[in-house]
């Protein structure tokens, strides 16, 4: 052991010398652990004997409130969870499942509903069944916009042996969704359920290939307790009590929801720590509204030309409002907007959505048309609707269309580039929510808000990456100026930090200034999915791109040039616009190979060696936006082993065989959720903190010191939350080994930990990845 810390001691000498700054030191302190002593050696055990981790499944939602006019996502926000029985004296710790006969209950603190005073979803009628009226049972929005999904038996994908249409029990009509519940029937307070080893609430959708049917589509990833597709809103309950819907304000919005999960026995018995108190935690769960109302609204540019053009209906909408009693400014401005928007998709692309539109009715303001669903026409993965336009579609003449991300975001861009100083567009952060939690934030008065009240841009003259709020800027670990190394980057990864997250606007070197949206959501992103066909994920052997020099990124990527590679990874709206390009001129991702004769179909994977390519666009009316294919990757930046799982497309067509899942579907170490111990995507520990008054998201913030070996150290979560730990901050199973003494490298070894390695032995794991080969990639990987 002597020997292994000397030569530990000079290779980090060493490094330092060489300016890799390698520290093989933990980043915190373990002064709120309980000392212990473990086999005559000083450790530090978990604060209790149970850890729960909470996250949500993407970004933020974004989501409108009332879709008493149209709806571009319906309401869907999910809680999940894993409970892990922590190493408490140096024992292994254990992840629970119900075989442990525990379960967990969740909630959203003061936000028990939200259909009334909240939200208007199931009050807002529409033809369901397609009789042509609003008065069967089941006649409303909530159960309309899912009802193109549907399930044989169960949500296990259980099917019969010859299955018929006519069996399919659709959701939102066989099944109907109850009112504060999600579409899956999860409650808004009430015990989650369990995902097992193969994954769980499992629904089925068609696909636009009429032989390719009942796609069962996996929307809670394995080892994980959910609580799906919750109608959530960003108001509490007691912000909003005894109140209309109508007096909703800017100020009302707390789109970083507090939700709590609960440990009971499977009797219902809640299960107590130390302090005798029930055994709960509490997450994020971030919820806002795009800010469509700012351009469709009054003084907003697209309100302006709508009038240039002659639909004034947009006013109409907002002066009746107005002369309704308590109705605020804010939501007579949404109204507008939404009819602002329906009248300009009439005008140029020939719907009739505002046909039987009555701009003196007090409720159902548009007639027998009903509310609009944009995925009636629009496909769209993130909501299981492959098909288009949308089987079950009623009210109106539905067509074919673009994808809506494709639709939404190539439009506006084309219209409105809104260019910073360094031509990045500020569009992204002008359309996705905007709302800090701190209410006193969400006016014009705050300096970092990006437009103005009529949804002009307010950094032409600087730094986009300055302004703040909602979805990602001033919140994600990539966005916070406070992060330190190691970053554990790739040669792709370094180019980022030193090109875009340490240069300011006018491209001078500067203090960290971070990644903007679109560093992430690139043409190069795609490039390197489109060349893996990986064999292992820990080390991406196979064919990747990822693990190569820049030279070698920049010839696959861009043929060579430099000068086009820089356009796509740090896109600008300016010139030839690579924002705008990145949607219009998408090609879709190969999704599998047809190896069928005279027009049969025999379906093999996308990297069959013969058969024909069936891209993604020819299956789904989304493409491939959402899916693996097509967003972005921990592995983009990042090395290995600190990358996606390789799942052989275990929730295919979601993710596919030798490529890269999504991040949220991933595990490591033990089935650990990746999203357990950083976070969920955008809010990425360690999240920005600007102080109580002036932090977009304070409640991530809280949520990751909950876990803090010494009360200050924001993330990620250490090894301390569920093992007994030594003094450098490393599980006491490492004693022994060169391991023990370097906290860098056994997080390293963490990650190189995939579903199988917890099984074995502590010899048999050091032996399958060395110290040494960990050691490695720290150093490599330190910036």
């Amino acid at each position: 052991m002597k020997s292994n810390l000397i030569k530990i001691s000079l290779i980090a000498s060493v490094f330092t010398t060489m300016g890799m700054a390698y520290n093989a030191n933990p980043p915190f302190k373990l002064s709120k652990l309980n000392p212990i002593t473990v086999d005559g050696k000083k450790a530090y055990e978990p604060k209790e004997a149970h850890s729960l981790f909470t996250n949500y499944e993407l970004g933020m939602h974004c989501v409108g409130f009332d879709m008493s006019y149209c709806c571009v996502i319906p309401p869907y926000n999910s809680i999940q969870a894993q409970a892990i029985k922590t190493g408490k004296g140096g024992a292994l710790p254990k992840l629970l499942s119900p075989d442990d006969h525990v379960k967990i209950f969740a909630y959203v603190k003061d936000n028990s509903y939200s259909e009334g005073n909240k939200m208007h979803y199931w009050n807002v009628a529409k033809d369901n069944d397609g009789d042509g009226h609003f008065d069967s049972p089941n006649d409303n929005f909530a159960n309309y916009v899912w009802s193109h999904l549907f399930i044989y038996k169960d949500l296990e994908g259980s099917m019969p042996v010859w299955p018929t249409e006519s069996q399919r029990l659709r959701v939102g009509k066989q099944i109907p969704v109850k009112q504060d519940h999600g579409p899956s029937g999860a409650p808004m307070q009430g015990y989650m359920t369990y995902a097992g080893e193969h994954g769980g609430n499992v629904v089925m959708t068609d696909t636009l290939v009429p032989p390719v049917k009942d796609v069962k589509l996996v929307l809670t990833a394995s080892h994980l307790w959910d609580s799906l597709g919750l109608p959530l809103t960003a108001f509490n309950d007691s912000r909003v009590k005894g109140r209309s819907i109508k007096s909703i304000t800017p100020k009302d919005f707390q789109p970083f929801q507090y939700a709590t999960v609960a440990l009971y026995d499977d009797k219902g018995h809640a299960i107590n720590n130390s302090m005798g108190k029930r055994v709960q935690y509490f997450g994020t769960n971030p919820v806002d509204i795009p800010n469509c109302g700012a351009c469709h609204s009054r003084e907003g540019k697209a309100a302006r030309l709508a009038r240039e053009e002659g639909l004034k209906q947009g006013d109409l909408e907002y002066n009746y409002w107005k002369a309704q009693p308590n109705v605020s400014e804010y939501m007579a401005r949404l109204a507008e907007g939404s009819i602002n928007i329906l009248s300009i998709h009439d005008a140029h692309h020939g719907t009739t959505f505002l046909s039987d539109y009555d701009p003196k009715a007090s409720s159902n303001r548009l007639g027998k048309v009903g509310a609009v669903n944009c995925t009636d026409c629009h496909g769209d993965n993130v909501s299981g609707n492959l098909q288009e336009p949308r089987v079950t579609a009623t009210g109106y003449k539905t067509v074919k269309a673009k994808p809506l991300s494709e639709a939404v975001h190539g439009f506006h861009l084309a219209m409105v580039p809104m260019p910073d100083a360094a031509g990045r567009s500020q569009s992204c952060q002008s359309c996705h929510p905007t709302h800090f939690q701190n209410p006193n934030m969400n006016d014009e008065t705050n300096p970092f808000r990006v437009t103005d009240r009529y949804g002009n841009a307010r950094f032409a003259k600087g730094d986009i990456r300055k302004s703040g709020g909602g979805c990602y800027v001033r919140r994600d670990a990539h966005s916070n100026p406070s992060a330190k190394p190691p970053f554990f980057l790739n040669s792709y990864g370094k180019w980022q930090l030193k090109n875009v997250s340490m240069k300011d606007e006018h491209g001078r070197a500067s203090s960290m200034r971070g990644l903007y949206c679109t560093n992430c959501h690139s043409k190069v992103a795609q490039a390197l999915y489109a060349a893996d066909d990986i064999k292992n994920g820990n080390l991406l052997e196979g064919k990747s791109l990822r693990n190569k020099s820049l030279s070698e990124i920049v010839a696959g990527v861009a043929g060579g040039s430099m000068k086009a590679f820089r356009a796509m990874a740090d896109a600008k709206t300016t010139g030839k616009n690579e924002v705008l390009s990145y949607y219009i001129d998408h090609k879709s991702a190969p999704l599998v190979k047809n190896v069928g004769k005279d027009g049969k179909l025999d379906l093999k994977p996308w990297n069959h060696p013969t058969g024909g390519v069936v891209p993604y666009n020819a299956a789904s009316a989304g493409n491939d936006w959402w899916l693996s294919a097509s967003e972005p990757h921990c592995a983009d930046c990042h090395m290995a082993p600190f990358a996606e799982q390789v799942t052989g497309g275990k929730y295919f067509p979601i993710d596919q065989p030798n490529k890269l899942s999504l991040y949220r579907y991933s595990k490591a170490h033990g089935n650990i959720a990746c999203q357990t111990c950083h976070e969920s995507t955008h809010g990425l520990y360690s999240t920005r903190f600007d102080g109580v008054a002036k932090t977009v998201d304070v409640t991530t913030h809280e949520q990751a010191l909950q876990y803090s070996p010494d009360g200050k150290y924001a993330g990620p979560v250490t090894c301390s939350a569920c093992h007994t730990v030594n003094a450098k901050g490393v599980p006491v199973q490492l004693e022994g080994t060169a391991y023990a003494n370097d906290y860098w490298a056994s997080v390293t070894l963490a990650h190189f930990m995939r579903e199988g390695d917890q099984k074995l032995s502590v010899k048999e794991l050091v032996a399958k990845y060395p110290h040494k080969t960990s050691q490695k990639i720290v150093k490599d990987g330190w910036k």
